[in-house]
């Protein structure tokens, strides 16, 4: 099964990393559907990895001098600790009260619900047509959400964080992808940290971890040679088909839980 885990960290990080989806929108439904692991351990580890794939990501965008608006990519990473924060506390209370696989079917739930809306935004590509006046506070509360959400539901938060940038600020989805990098970096930094303080990572199995982790690192480096032969066209074409592939495993996931 490691070898199954390492292949699914350097798909789900490679494509992550080209499109800025982060690799946890795909790791976790897929770590639902093949793996016996509980959903609070998919959870970390999908988090683990993807925080690995998204520091060497951003680093590498950094290091090509590829920059952001400050106004704006500061107030989302300030509040993507808040919601990652958030997100992690209200997984932990779910978990608590409902079991494991009422919250595995409310998460994937979600992320149908969620990618629907993907869907639609994608196919309008309506846009707010001017930068808004109150940017930094925008940012900031966008920030929160995107982190609350990708910590609650455990897979970094890609796609609303795509679809929130080309929205709110008319990016181009290349530029998109890097700013949701940034996110999902400082999102799932929060939630480990709150984990590393509340609980700790010793009550879990996360055997598989170094091997996700050395993939996701590897995916990453390889996403960054390809990057330059990615022109937007091709980003959101392999948007689209990797939110069709995570649309069709979470309803699967759905129909397992119910039954």
């Amino acid at each position: 099964m490691r070898f199954l885990y390492i292949i699914i960290a350097f798909v789900a990080t490679l494509v992550g990393s080209l499109t800025g989806l982060g690799g946890g929108v795909i790791i976790k439904p897929v770590m639902d559907m093949v793996s016996d692991f509980p959903v609070d351990t998919v959870g970390i580890i999908s988090s683990i990895t993807v925080f690995s794939m998204s520091l060497v990501s951003v680093y590498k965008h950094w290091k090509k001098g590829k920059r952001l608006p400050v106004f704006i990519i500061v107030p989302i990473a300030l509040g993507s600790v808040v919601g990652g924060f958030l997100g992690q506390q209200i997984l932990d209370e779910l978990s608590r009260y409902l079991p494991m696989g009422r919250v595995k079917l409310i998460q994937n739930s979600v992320l149908l619900v969620l990618l629907i809306g993907v869907f639609l935004y994608m196919h309008y590509k309506p846009t707010l047509g001017q930068k808004p006046k109150y940017i930094i506070r925008l940012s900031l509360v966008l920030g929160i959400v995107l982190g609350l959400t990708s910590s609650l539901l455990g897979i970094g938060g890609g796609p609303f964080n795509i679809v929130a940038f080309l929205y709110l600020f008319t990016f181009d989805i290349k530029l998109a992808s890097i700013a949701s990098l940034v996110s999902i970096l400082f999102s799932q930094f929060a939630k480990l940290t709150t984990i590393a303080i509340s609980t700790g990572f010793a009550g879990y199995d996360l055997e598989v971890v170094p091997y996700m982790v050395f993939a996701a690192i590897f995916g990453a480096q390889t996403a960054a040679r390809l990057n330059k032969y990615m022109t937007v066209e091709r980003v959101e074409v392999l948007f689209m088909v990797l939110l069709w592939l995570i649309t069709g495993i979470s309803l699967y996931n759905i129909v397992i839980g119910v039954i």
